[in-house]
């Protein structure tokens, strides 16, 4: 007959599910906030931007090079969910700023059903492998950047955009931390089990709040200079 599993031996056994699943997240978070080494010119950027219309929004396609990236897609496999950050800025020539606003792209993998997939807060779009995600990363169109009526007649504009990489995305990581640290006073622990969790969460604590909030910055790229009346209908 198997021996029944005891109120502690099933304790045991959760705290070792427990325990594989902190391993997993920790070596995800360690490759997610140690910085890359690698050649500037490898490095996720903007390449483009061209500047359009849609409907009654100026719009622009952004063309870049190298996204993901090594940091990212290793966060991503890990099971966090990363973050690409874009920053949408239009300019007059006497670089007054007409209009401003942001735009966060999560980036997730699901290790389960091995599909890639890419969030913006409304939408979700998903990819069965790398390639197709770097090929919908490196052409994104339609991006809006201010209303049309932001535009004068007979005076020229350009758009900057800028773009940061976050490998751990900043609404993820509440979830993320309490997942590793877990409570700092668990429950029915021998006193030796009970040190060595505390101290294990202090110092996850200690290393994901002292490296979290480093995101990755990127090259910041302007457009060609361009009046209201230039702009190409890019629903075409």
């Amino acid at each position: 007959m198997a021996p029944r599993l005891t109120g502690r031996s099933s304790a045991a056994r959760g705290r070792v599910r427990r325990a594989a699943i902190v391993t997993v997240l920790i070596a995800g978070v360690l490759l997610a906030t140690t910085p890359a080494i690698a050649d500037k010119a490898d490095e996720p950027r903007v390449v483009q931007i061209v500047p359009g219309r849609a409907g009654e929004m100026v719009v622009c396609r952004l063309r870049n090079r190298g996204l993901p990236g090594p940091r990212l897609l290793q966060s991503m496999r890990s099971g966090l969910v990363s973050a690409v950050d874009f920053s949408f800025t239009l300019h007059d020539e006497q670089t007054h700023v007409i209009h401003e606003h942001g735009l966060s792209l999560r980036l997730a993998f699901d290790v389960w059903e091995e599909i890639f997939s890419v969030g913006d807060g409304q939408y979700t779009r998903r990819f069965a492998d790398l390639s197709a995600l770097q090929g919908f990363l490196a052409d994104l169109p339609g991006l809006p950047v201010a209303p049309m009526a932001a535009l004068d007649d007979g005076r020229r504009f350009r758009v900057r955009v800028g773009m940061q990489l976050q490998a751990i995305a900043p609404s993820e990581r509440g979830r993320v931390e309490q997942l590793i640290a877990g409570d700092s006073t668990p429950a029915r622990l021998g006193d030796d089990e009970q040190e060595v969790s505390v101290s294990l969460g202090r110092l996850i604590r200690f290393f994901y709040k002292g490296t979290a909030d480093r995101p990755q910055r990127s090259n910041e790229v302007v457009s060609p200079w361009f009046l209201r009346e230039e702009l190409v209908d890019a629903t075409d």
